[in-house]
């Protein structure tokens, strides 16, 4: 990848990485951080990642980041998550799609607690393949976990969020 690839990659993929860290970590400025953080990490890597897995290498990359973020947090507890953090229109998004428009309306605030309340590998799994349309062994591979494990957390993650919105009163 030269820099003029670099360049189309970052472009293409920036606001994925910001929105993708936002709701892993549900704090917008330690997600900017690992935003700059991956696109600088893709820059030094570019003799190593071909463009065509760049999409996988970002979100890969982006996980692991916001992963070691949150352990941070939890050895220094004076910095808590907020899993009821709402996560508002102010996430860039290049095309507004249903999932956008979704949490733009009333539920997205029970959406996004719902969300929150999912453990980090979890959140990713379902992030992944339901808003950034991934396939299971894309996700697989970004996350280093097997398919199997993939299907498996999709189909647990599903299940605690439809139970929550329904607990919520949210109904499909």
């Amino acid at each position: 990848m030269d820099a003029r690839v670099f360049e189309r990659v970052a472009r293409e993929h920036k606001d994925r990485v910001y929105g993708h860290a936002v709701w892993l970590l549900r704090d917008r400025e330690e997600a900017r951080d690992v935003a700059q953080e991956v696109l600088v990490r893709l820059w030094k890597n570019l003799d190593r990642v071909p463009e065509e897995a760049a999409k996988g290498w970002l979100m890969a990359t982006t996980h692991r980041l916001c992963i070691d973020r949150h352990r941070r947090r939890a050895a220094r507890p004076e910095l808590p998550e907020n899993p009821d953090l709402p996560i508002d229109d102010h996430t860039p998004t290049p095309d507004p799609g249903p999932d956008r428009l979704a949490l733009s309306g009333g539920i997205g605030d029970a959406i996004g607690r719902a969300l929150g309340a999912l453990v980090p590998r979890d959140r990713a799994v379902v992030l992944m393949r339901e808003v950034e349309g991934m396939a299971y062994d894309e996700i697989a591979s970004a996350l280093e976990i097997p398919i199997g494990t993939v299907k498996a957390s999709l189909h647990r993650s599903r299940e605690r969020l439809r139970e929550r919105l329904v607990r919520e009163g949210v109904r499909p």
